[in-house]
């Protein structure tokens, strides 16, 4: 598991007061039973807690939007391809 992706886990887990029932992986789906259980009600708060904790703004819902919100790990790439310099 990439540093991104153990932090991402974190702060989604806290922010979001996740209490799965397995673990939560890169594989693990966002949203959907099969995953996280989250819908699309939770994505204003995803992207609160992406722009406080990693400077990432999601500003507008488009493709890549859609795939980066897949799962831990395709939100976790979209997450270190556009973070700012440090």
């Amino acid at each position: 598991m990439t540093p991104t992706e153990t932090h991402l886990i974190d702060v989604l887990s806290k922010g979001l007061k996740l209490q799965p029932g397995r673990p939560i992986s890169p594989d693990t789906r966002i949203f959907g039973k099969e995953g996280l259980g989250l819908d699309s009600v939770d994505v204003l708060e995803i992207a609160v807690l992406l722009d406080k904790h990693f400077g990432i703004m999601l500003e507008e819902q488009n493709q890549e939007v859609n795939q980066a919100l897949a799962s831990i790990g395709t939100l976790a790439a979209f997450i270190d391809r556009h973070k700012p310099a440090a």
